[in-house]
């Protein structure tokens, strides 16, 4: 079993519905344990052209019996089931996963980079700090650290905490 950090993010529709369906996907999903989500984040977008409606972001720490290709297919099967169409990699979504951290692996492979491109970004930075700011991001630091030098501009608390299964 692996230590594992999927970070969950949606901008369109029911934004808190969608992050709730995905954290009980993940409760339901074979080879994992859902140890502890995050508080829920709202956020401006980053990273995108164009306006978009802002996203709420939360960070699932799980338990994983399941390699990290056949985790991101698993992830990918529940952004489907709940909607999600890929319209490009920084368009609106109903749902997005990330596998921000496997492990203290690094993997670089056609589908898949792990740590995350976008695991420094403040907003998954501020949901890591809520579950172990101690974390250490292989090549980057710790999350702690990483956190007292990230603009937080943007990222407003929701005080709603989702319940892990």
């Amino acid at each position: 079993m692996r230590r594992v950090f999927v970070g969950l993010g949606s901008n369109l529709g029911d934004r808190a519905g969608y992050l709730r369906a995905a954290v009980r996907a993940l409760c339901r999903g074979p080879g994992l344990e859902v140890v502890a989500v995050s508080p829920v984040y709202e956020t401006d977008p980053v990273e995108v052209e164009g306006e978009q409606p802002a996203y709420l972001n939360c960070v699932v720490e799980l338990e994983c019996g399941l390699g990290p290709l056949e985790l991101l297919r698993y992830c990918q099967g529940v952004e489907a089931a709940l909607g999600r169409e890929r319209k490009g990699e920084k368009a609106p979504r109903t749902l997005d996963l990330d596998v921000l951290l496997f492990g203290e692996e690094r993997l670089e492979h056609p589908e898949l980079t792990v740590p995350h491109p976008g695991v420094g970004r403040a907003f998954n930075l501020r949901c890591l700090a809520d579950l172990d700011p101690g974390l250490y991001i292989p090549g980057r630091g710790v999350v702690s650290g990483l956190l007292g030098g990230a603009d937080l501009e943007g990222i407003r608390a929701l005080g709603e905490v989702l319940e892990p299964c």
